[in-house]
């Protein structure tokens, strides 16, 4: 089916619009095409330019004869929108009173049609989305809405190709919600979720600061990620950035902590981390980091470099366990799990029976 709209007769849209959102089993031929729909509205002085809409082959024969045709005309007033009675004609005052919506509305709506049933993943088919000049603006549109569903159908298009995303960083464009202190909804969480991994994989710019923000907000859980490893490889990246040590959350190094083990990061670095939070007074952040520390698979094990690491290791934690004795039961529990190399479980083993011995704070605990 070909429709050749303008504004003044787009609202015939609506119709089917609304018909394709309670579309529930929609088929997923139907994204690259509600797609393509987006990149041919223009926002000028409030007017869309002629549309012209496209509907075939989307379940491997034409929609034309099964859906647009016979679905499409039992949506309306009277199950008749387009035909009023024995007219031809569409009934105009009841489609004014019943619409009256704007470009932005059409917008929204073609990507609830296109996107609001699609998540992306690793055991979803492959899209192919054809990103365009006018598709930026387009999904620019979406991030700047004050609804999370239609944010979140604007993620989802611009990271749904599994080979690529638009040029720029949607990150920077989500920046108005992200300081915005409601709770993401599920979906925009999910999303969000997503489109960190996709940027983490493929290296793609947002700034740092950026970045650690949207982590913070998310509130990420190990039952939200696909694979754990590829997170925690991503968390401990953030870590180690100036930004990340100094702004990423207690919840996201704790979330790393439930990730553990970490593998082959360099023990040498670990400790240096562990100084800059011990010189920051940062405790919070250090007993979390010790905690990773004490589950990891460091390269180096039993190298002269990771005897030296492991001997640090020893000496902040207890030095921590002392100084904080309610820290003592989370790494007593550490003995009970079974992420931990042996070498390192025996030392934490003698740690933890030491400070529960002492018990009395090398010196006065944080205010």
């Amino acid at each position: 089916m070909n429709a050749n709209v303008n504004w003044d007769g787009s609202q015939h849209l609506n119709f089917l619009l609304e018909f394709l959102v309670a579309w529930e089993e929609r088929p997923l031929g139907l994204t690259p095409i509600a797609y393509g729909w987006c990149s041919t509205i223009h926002f000028v002085d409030g007017s869309i330019s002629p549309l012209r809409f496209q509907l075939q082959d989307v379940t491997g024969s034409h929609i034309t004869s099964v859906f647009a045709e016979q679905g499409f005309s039992s949506i309306g007033p009277l199950c008749d929108p387009v035909r009023t009675g024995d007219t031809s004609h569409p009934n105009h005052r009841y489609l004014q009173s019943r619409v009256g919506f704007s470009p932005r509305t059409l917008l929204f709506m073609i990507l609830e049609v296109g996107f609001r049933l699609v998540m992306p993943g690793r055991n979803q088919p492959t899209l192919h989305l054809d990103h365009t000049p006018n598709h930026s603006f387009a999904l620019k549109s979406a991030f700047s809405s004050d609804d999370d569903e239609v944010i979140a159908d604007g993620l989802c298009a611009w990271i749904a190709n599994s080979d690529y995303m638009p040029a720029g960083s949607c990150v920077h464009y989500l920046a108005k919600r992200v300081e915005n202190d409601t709770p993401f909804s599920p979906r925009l969480r999910r999303m969000g979720v997503r489109l960190i991994e996709r940027m983490w994989c493929s290296r793609f710019g947002a700034s740092e600061l950026e970045t650690v923000r949207l982590l913070n907000r998310l509130d990420i859980s190990v039952d939200d990620v696909e694979n754990t490893d590829e997170w925690a490889d991503l968390l401990v990246d953030a870590i180690s950035s100036p930004v990340g040590l100094e702004s990423l959350s207690i919840r996201c190094w704790n979330f790393l902590e439930a990730l553990s083990p970490v593998w082959g990061f360099p023990i040498a670095r670990a400790m240096e981390l562990a100084r800059l939070l011990e010189e920051v007074e940062d405790w919070e952040k250090l007993e979390a980091w010790m905690a990773i520390a004490w589950q990891a698979d460091w390269d180096e094990l039993g190298k002269p470099t990771w005897l030296e690491g492991l001997e640090y290791l020893k000496q902040v934690t207890l030095k921590h366990l002392l100084r904080r004795p309610s820290a003592l039961p989370r790494f007593e529990g550490l003995l009970e799990s079974k992420k931990r190399p042996p070498p390192l479980c025996v030392a934490l083993r003698h740690i933890c029976a030491q400070a529960r011995a002492e018990r009395l704070p090398l010196e006065p605990p944080p205010p």
